[in-house]
C-alpha cells in the first residue's frame, strides 16, 4: 500500500474498515442492499470530520460520477477475485490460481484507492473542526440515511444494525446505547 497517494479520507478508511464489525457490516450492505462500499466509508468520514450531511441531490451526482468506475473496474475485479477463490481449476496449480487471485485483489485494492480519491474530489467542504461528536455522529448517520434513500432503501433492523457497527466504530465514544439511538435501533 505505500505506492498509493497519502490521503486522509484513504487512512481514514482503512482504520475504520479494521474496526470491531465493520468489514461484516459494510459486506452485509453491500450484498443485501447494493450498496457501494466506499461511498458507506465516505458518509461516515464527512461526518466524523465535521463536514455537512450531503444533500441527496449531492449524493446522487457523487453516486453517477463513480458508478461507471464501480461497475466497469471494481466490480469486474472484485468478481474476477470471487472466482478464483471459489472455483476448482482443474489441471491449475492451487499456488499459481492463488497467486493470480492474490495480484486480483492488489488490483481491486488500486481500484478502490482511486475511487476513494475521485469521491474526495467531487465533495470535500471545509471540515469544522469546532463541531460537536454529537453532530459529527448526526452527519454521519444523516449521510447514510440520504444514501439508503438515494439507494431507494428502507431501511430495515439488519440495516440498522449494520449502521450501529459503522457508528461504534467511527465513534468509538459513544456508548452503545447512546449509537443504537442515534441509528434507530430498537431497545
Amino acid at each position: 500500500m505505500s505506492d498509493f497517494l497519502p490521503h486522509p479520507f484513504w487512512n481514514f478508511s482503512l482504520e475504520l474498515y479494521a474496526g470491531e464489525g465493520v468489514a461484516e457490516a459494510c459486506l452485509d450492505l453491500q450484498e443485501r442492499r447494493g450498496c457501494d462500499v466506499n461511498i458507506l466509508l465516505f458518509c461516515c468520514w464527512l461526518g466524523a470530520s465535521g463536514r455537512p450531511t450531503l444533500s441527496a441531490e449531492r449524493l446522487r451526482a457523487i453516486l453517477a460520477a463513480s458508478d461507471a468506475w464501480q461497475s466497469e473496474v471494481v466490480r469486474p475485479l472484485r468478481e474476477m477475485r470471487r472466482r478464483l477463490k471459489d472455483k476448482v481449476w482443474p489441471g491449475a496449480l492451487p499456488e499459481t490460481v492463488d497467486a493470480v487471485r492474490r495480484r486480483v485483489a492488489d488490483a481491486e485494492l488500486a481500484a478502490e484507492h482511486a475511487e476513494q480519491l475521485k469521491l474526495a474530489s467531487l465533495h470535500s467542504p471545509p471540515a469544522d473542526r469546532e463541531r460537536s461528536l454529537e453532530k459529527r455522529l448526526q452527519a454521519a448517520v444523516g449521510n447514510l440515511g440520504v444514501y439508503a434513500v438515494c439507494l431507494g432503501v428502507k431501511p430495515d433492523e439488519a440495516d440498522r444494525r449494520s449502521v450501529a457497527a459503522l457508528m461504534r466504530a467511527t465513534f468509538p465514544v459513544f456508548a452503545p446505547a447512546e449509537v443504537a439511538e442515534a441509528v434507530g435501533l430498537a431497545a
